[in-house]
């Protein structure tokens, strides 16, 4: 799979655990005592999850050549 690919499906998928984690009492997933360790827990590995992808995605490899505009 291409990298980029890769990448994307990282970046969405840490997305939906991050807001599925900080809604998880409101759509009915959470057992409604506050802000849990797992609810942050799931807060905090999403968004980690989100940048990784996203620094896996625009920041090149070592000695990766960046495509110029020509190709």
């Amino acid at each position: 799979m291409e990298r980029r690919l890769v990448a994307w499906i990282a970046v969405v998928a840490g997305a939906v655990l991050f807001v599925l984690s900080a809604l998880a009492d409101s759509l009915g997933l959470g057992d409604g005592d506050g802000f849990g360790w797992k609810q942050t827990a799931g807060v905090v590995l999403g968004a980690l999850v989100v940048v990784a992808g996203l620094a896996w995605m625009y920041v090149p490899r070592r000695g990766e050549v960046e495509p110029g505009p020509d190709e």
